[in-house]
């Protein structure tokens, strides 16, 4: 009878442990992209530098890349070979920590994209969510530009 009691609290140990673990988040919930233009007011964000190099103008523009925490969409220039301007379009965020840090890593990344000619860039230490959804959207548009 003993054996019985303590297999029936080890099993509803076990299923309560269970239900608490299925309910574990391991990443926060992802942010829609926002259906209306936000009131603040446009910031310009644009990279550009003179072609060393002839060539076709083609502009492509990347894919729109929600985070936990913010929306990003990049779009770039090509003169030739050469990737000459990287423009954020769109860097939305909820909350001000948020916003201070996209407001800290975006020109960071927006240089680093135009130095490197390429999406293979390192990430902004402290925006680890935001760098990698620049770098998906900026190879997206990368992509493109080339066609």
């Amino acid at each position: 009878m003993i054996v019985v009691r303590r297999a029936a609290v080890a099993a509803v140990a076990t299923a309560g442990v269970v239900v608490l673990l299925a309910n574990v988040r391991s990443r926060p919930p992802v942010i829609p992209p926002p259906r209306v233009a936000s009131p603040e007011p446009e910031v310009r964000r644009v990279s550009a530098r003179m072609a060393t190099t002839a060539g076709p103008t083609r502009t492509g523009t990347g894919r729109i890349v929600t985070t936990p925490f913010s929306v990003i969409q990049v779009t770039v220039g090509f003169t030739g070979r050469q990737l000459t301007r990287v423009e954020t379009v769109e860097l939305s965020g909820t909350g001000a920590r948020t916003q201070a840090i996209n407001a800290h890593a975006e020109p960071i990344l927006r240089a680093e994209a135009l130095r490197a000619g390429s999406a293979k860039i390192d990430v902004v230490s402290g925006a680890t969510y935001t760098s990698e959804s620049y770098r998906d959207s900026l190879q997206s548009a990368i992509d493109d530009a080339r066609g």
